[in-house]
């Protein structure tokens, strides 16, 4: 009489000679390209059979991640002692030599040791990127803003206007004057020294006051001179209608 063991070691055989048969499991690069429908049809199906002869793989895909990160009390719940046991653990891991195949029951599986390390990254990874939309969601106070005005319409010459802000970010208000006319305008940030682009907005429409704001983190500056370009555009024509010069000092120390 067969028990239940007997037919669960039938079954994981049969699993073993399945994924023997359909040879290794996809790499990710064909999982990104298969979950994108970037695939021709003969290689899609031949990924989709692969992931079914391994289903620990496919549950690492599939597994949804959490919204909310793990509060004291839930199952899945680590202390910071307890995060650093298990990422050391695994670091140790890391670092043994692999098994040769001649040595039965030792085998090294790679994928599902590889599909381990990247979910224990992906907690890691996605815990930090939830505290980072969580902080960017929070209301903020700029308390430094400062109004640019286009070269040739500053009082005091053609030097450039110095950033004056020293808090962690700086709205610039960049007012376009007697330039209302073009359908939509782009903003650029320049680089003055290398004149490569830092930064470029997508098209976009003027406001009642005709004024265009950017929020800049102070960090994003490096000392030099840049410049904020406005181009106004019409159709498929793009032309330069202002440009906006602005120091950024070496911070003092």
């Amino acid at each position: 009489m067969n028990t239940k063991a007997d037919w669960q070691a039938v079954g994981r055989q049969l699993r073993e000679e399945d994924r023997r048969g359909a040879g290794e499991p996809p790499t990710a690069d064909e999982v990104l390209a298969y979950t994108r429908g970037e695939l021709p049809p003969e290689e899609e199906a031949s990924v989709r059979e692969r992931l079914l002869c391994h289903p620990d793989l496919v549950r690492t895909l599939t597994e949804p991640f959490p919204a909310e990160g793990a509060k004291r009390g839930d199952p899945d719940y680590l202390t910071d002692a307890e995060y650093e046991f298990h990422w050391a653990a695994m670091q140790k891991k890391m670092q043994k030599p692999v098994q040769p195949v001649s040595q039965p029951g030792r085998v090294l599986h790679f994928w599902r040791f590889a599909a381990a390390v990247a979910a224990a990254i992906s907690v890691v990874l996605g815990a930090s990127l939830w505290q980072a939309n969580q902080r960017l969601a929070e209301p903020r106070v700029v308390a430094e803003q400062q109004v640019l005005f286009p070269d040739g319409r500053r009082g005091g010459g053609l030097e450039a206007a110095t950033l004056s802000a020293h808090g962690e970010s700086v709205l610039l208000v960049v007012p376009l004057i007697g330039q209302n006319e073009y359908q939509q305008y782009r903003l650029e940030l320049v680089d003055a020294a290398s004149r490569s682009t830092v930064w470029k907005s997508e098209p976009l429409a003027l406001r009642d006051d005709e004024t265009f704001t950017l929020l800049v983190s102070r960090r994003f500056f490096r000392p030099g001179t840049y410049e904020v370009v406005v181009s106004g555009i019409t159709g498929a024509t793009e032309e330069r209608v202002a440009t906006y010069s602005l120091r950024v000092p070496t911070p003092h120390r």
